[in-house]
């Protein structure tokens, strides 16, 4: 039989000795402590009283004299009897400490619950809103092409505000950075003699998702975009305005995950003395899983723009800022050669390595205009019909999630000249048609919401020996 009085002793003597040497960095951390204590404690208490109980039955059995065995027993009782009192003792003393802390908990948990409230109550008047937004510093140097050799500072400034009122209506408004004549860029250029920036209206909208027609959401307003599509066709700081519905469907156990229907009516100039120009089309996007670790994403639409000359006629007479590319569509003084009817597919593929940090994109989007040319006879000018593709082929590896996260990529871009609507896709390129350009891209998440970048483009117009233009964006941005 083993006897636990020096043993207990140990045992108590080594919890005293790890609760004086263990930093405890709050009271939740000390009550959970002290109650593991406490159970440590309880089981030796149990262990001596199961002993004492021996030792006294033999005792008890004892008829005449004391056995060898018997005196070490009776000796040891004693000392049985004044372990089990001690452990009883610290026992008592740690529930005691443990109420305490856990009093003081209370306490806390209290003025954290009477805090919450507050700010709660302070929330709820302003309403259930979320903010955000970015602040994007960013050095431009432009080497080669068919001008001199330039140097620029720009910034991008954004801020967003969101609120979802009822389970049904949801807004949204956001405030940018860039220049009011440039519907495709929020940059800032640092020039005009330190003259002051300005912000602008670049989103407003509102969402309502119907109760009681669940697979519909529709947009309205100055919103971002409601359907799939790469900078080939439109800018990414391009905000359309107008109406969005949307249809989706979500489906279990196939590997079509969901599909959505999307249309929208898109007008770009309202006249009081005349039709208005407007866009509008639709398309089906679906999502596709393949196998464990790769999702498809895959979508046709179709945007058919009606009186675009009203854009051509604009930039004549007060020219559309296009971050310096030069509007590459064949037209006249008032009129383009083509009208507009792009038929974009496009199909995405995200695939997971098995290395967290390192997932890989493969992405092709191809456009052709389906109506290219067919204003030559109001336009007067010459236009080739065959002149009506372009395609954007992306490449990347890596993300940009937590800190010191990495993503590395290549695009390979390839615009013909009646392709699509030089005025509003990527502002970056060499020109917005008629061109080739390829872009190298490196980001490096610094920190949580510190982001360091370097974008390299390089393009030059098709069919012809100019020097490739380099333009490089050197990046910090900050989001909050």
């Amino acid at each position: 039989m083993l006897l636990a009085g020096p043993a207990g002793a140990e045992v108590a003597e080594q919890t005293a000795n790890q609760a004086a040497t263990t930093t405890t960095p709050s009271l939740d951390e000390q009550l959970r402590e002290q109650q593991q204590r406490i159970v440590a404690l309880e089981r030796m208490v149990k262990q001596q009283a199961l002993l004492l109980e021996q030792v006294l039955a033999q005792l008890k059995a004892q008829n005449s004299g004391v056995a060898a065995g018997d005196a070490v027993a009776a000796e040891k009782a004693p000392q049985a009897e004044l372990e089990v009192a001690r452990l009883a003792g610290e026992l008592d003393a740690l529930a005691e400490h443990g109420a305490e802390l856990q009093a003081k908990l209370n306490q806390l948990d209290k003025k954290a619950a009477d805090s919450e409230k507050g700010l709660t109550a302070k929330i709820k008047g302003l309403g259930n809103f979320s903010f955000g937004g970015d602040l994007r510093l960013r050095f431009e140097p432009f080497r080669g092409g068919t001008s001199v050799d330039r140097n620029r500072g720009r910034f991008r400034a954004r801020f967003d505000i969101k609120n979802k009122f009822t389970d049904e209506w949801s807004a949204g408004l956001r405030i940018s950075s860039g220049e009011a004549t440039d519907p495709i860029s929020t940059n800032q250029t640092m020039t005009d003699f330190f003259e002051r920036k300005f912000f602008a209206i670049d989103q407003a909208y509102i969402i309502y998702t119907p109760s009681w027609a669940k697979p519909l959401s529709v947009t309205g307003g100055k919103f971002g975009y409601t359907w799939r599509r790469t900078e080939l066709t439109y800018d990414s700081d391009l905000n359309p305005e107008g109406i969005s519905p949307v249809l989706t469907f979500k489906l279990e156990e196939s590997p079509l995950k969901d599909v959505k229907f999307i249309g929208f009516a898109i007008p770009f100039r309202e006249s009081s003395g005349g039709p208005d120009s407007y866009m509008m089309g639709g398309g089906v996007e679906t999502t596709w899983q393949l196998g464990s670790r790769a999702t498809l994403g895959a979508s046709a639409n179709y945007t058919n723009w009606f009186r675009t000359d009203t854009i051509r006629a604009g930039q004549t007479a007060s020219p559309v800022t296009i971050s310096g590319s030069t509007n590459r569509n064949a037209a006249s003084a008032t009129a383009f050669a083509s009208r507009f009817g792009l038929l974009d597919l496009l199909g995405q593929l995200n695939i997971e390595t098995g290395a967290t940090r390192w997932p890989v994109l493969l992405l092709f989007d191809y456009v052709t205009n389906t109506r290219a040319c067919a204003n030559v006879d109001i336009a007067g000018v010459a236009c080739n019909p065959r002149d009506r593709q372009g395609y954007w082929a992306e490449f990347a590896v890596g993300q940009t999630k937590d800190r010191h996260d990495v993503q590395v990529g290549y695009t390979l871009i390839h615009i013909e000249q009646e392709a699509v609507l030089g005025a509003f896709n990527f502002s970056d390129l060499r020109a917005p048609s008629d061109v080739v350009n390829h872009r190298i891209s490196f980001s490096y998440q610094a920190y949580k919401n510190i982001q360091l970048g370097y974008t390299l483009l390089v393009g030059r117009l098709l069919g012809t020996d100019e020097k490739w233009l380099k333009r490089s964006q050197i990046d910090l941005l900050y989001k909050f």
